[in-house]
């Protein structure tokens, strides 16, 4: 059976479950927390998706010199 999840819904959960239980998550670099969350979802047999609306609109809210600042320091 095909079973499929939204990877950053899934990324949303686990963060407010870790605030709820009074952990801080705070996101690494290595491995993303994107990356982790895919590979998760993999080893439980899920393939994960991404809604493309929301990439869109998280892509346009930051311009294209802000998105190559941040890839400059995490290099």
């Amino acid at each position: 059976m095909y079973q499929t999840y939204d990877r950053d819904r899934l990324l949303r959960q686990v963060r407010e479950l870790l605030r709820e239980e009074g952990v801080r998550p705070i996101d690494q670099t290595d491995p993303a927390p994107e990356h982790a969350a895919a590979l998760l979802l993999r080893s439980l047999g899920v393939e994960p998706v991404l809604d493309h609306v929301e990439v869109l609109k998280r892509s346009m809210d930051r311009t294209w010199e802000d998105s190559d600042n941040a890839r400059v320091k995490n290099h």
